[in-house]
């Protein structure tokens, strides 16, 4: 087992009607933010109440929603260049992964003086970090508590893990009802998603005695939240078991690392804008799989966490039970469960497999695997 050192920096705030307050929140670090918003949440009125929370405060907001489905290097110089321009005091981002990415890299670069696509090749950013607030409007972003950012490079739609400075972010605010707002196929597509980025966490080489515990109760959380009637019997809503499960899943998983499904998933988006939760659904059990060759007592034990009864069985075939409900759950969600049904090629997975292999999150996976093998398991699973 790995030594364990973890250090959290971000305060969180968990509740329902959490949003209301984010200007009680940014407050404390200035009075003059870029807002870096989903388009998509403007249909909801989301972005004009995080507006009217933090005005009410005093706070100058400048809302940036120019962001495309897999925003680059592009937009992040053009968000760059108009926040040093209103001389800003700190970045909030309100969305999914795309936004809070965006501005976690927009907190790390607004005092350096290089060209960012040296930060890209892997430069670590030394000037202090502006202030950066996230609000996630989904439940599965590996990189709240990391020292990472997903950036992806506009000059070949590579995906890069670009270094940030540590305790970027100053606050963390997880407000359930953001996820009323999302169609029941998007909403369980997301709940496999954290699904898997915590069995890659529970699996990973750098898993210690806190990232086991806090992701085994996450996929416990996550999993009830994917069944009503379960849900209705813990009297807790799904909406809040499933940002308590999202939190807890990026709390492990800093503690640990992402693996394979987390570097596919990115790796198809930066390229051809696949949505990442449907990705690393599909790859749910392919990776289970293949962590089972080298730690089939972890899969078991997951298939404790999903009920599956392995009474008399032995490691293996309990990992084998394990894989199977998997695919039994996703078969019933309703979601695609092969590549080719995101309407992708199998030629152009083969860049995407080549583009996850150089990330450094493939250094704590079960086993070694080279590219090669990133892509006979993508066949597999295509």
């Amino acid at each position: 087992m790995a030594d364990f050192v973890f250090r959290i920096s971000p305060n969180i705030m968990l509740g329902p009607h959490t949003l209301a307050r984010i200007g009680q929140v940014a407050s404390n670090w200035g009075s003059n933010f870029m807002l870096i918003a989903d388009p998509i949440l403007k249909e909801f009125g989301i972005v004009e109440k995080a507006v009217a929370a933090l005005e009410d405060k005093g706070i100058s907001v400048f809302v940036f929603d120019d962001i495309p489905s897999a925003a680059t290097s592009t937009t992040l110089e053009q968000a760059l260049s108009l926040a040093r321009g209103a001389h800003v005091h700190g970045f909030i981002s309100l969305g999914g992964t795309k936004t809070s990415s965006l501005g976690r890299a927009l907190a790390a670069l607004y005092n350096e003086n290089h060209d960012i696509y040296e930060y890209l090749a892997g430069a670590q950013p030394y000037s202090g970090a502006m202030p950066f607030i996230e609000v996630p409007s989904t439940c599965r972003d590996a990189f709240v508590f990391m020292d990472r950012t997903p950036v992806i490079d506009a000059r070949n739609r590579q995906i890069r893990l670009m270094k940030t400075q540590a305790g970027i972010c100053k606050a963390v605010v997880m407000d359930p009802n953001l996820y009323m707002h999302m169609s029941p196929n998007t909403a369980t597509s997301m709940i496999f998603h954290a699904i898997s980025l915590a069995i890659e966490g529970y699996v990973s080489t750098k898993s210690n005695f806190f990232s086991e515990t806090i992701l085994g109760k996450s996929i416990e959380m996550l999993l009830l939240a994917l069944d009503p009637e379960q849900s209705k019997l813990v009297g807790t809503p799904s909406e809040m078991l499933i940002a308590q499960g999202g939190c807890m899943a990026s709390m492990g998983v800093a503690a640990s690392s992402p693996g394979v499904a987390t570097a596919i998933s990115l790796a198809c988006n930066a390229r051809y804008k696949t949505s990442t939760s449907l990705v690393c659904a599909v790859l749910l059990p392919y990776i289970m799989e293949d962590a089972a060759r080298a730690r089939v007592d972890r899969i078991a034990t997951i298939g404790k966490m999903l009920g599956v009864s392995t009474a008399g069985l032995s490691a293996s075939d309990g990992a084998k039970a394990a894989i199977d409900d998997v695919r039994r759950r996703l078969a019933l969600s309703g979601i695609p469960t092969r590549l080719k049904d995101l309407g992708l090629s199998i030629d152009q997975l083969v860049p995407a497999a080549e583009d996850a292999a150089a990330l450094d999150l493939m250094n704590y996976i079960p086993r070694a695997m080279s590219s090669d093998d990133l892509f006979d398991l993508i066949k597999q699973a295509y």
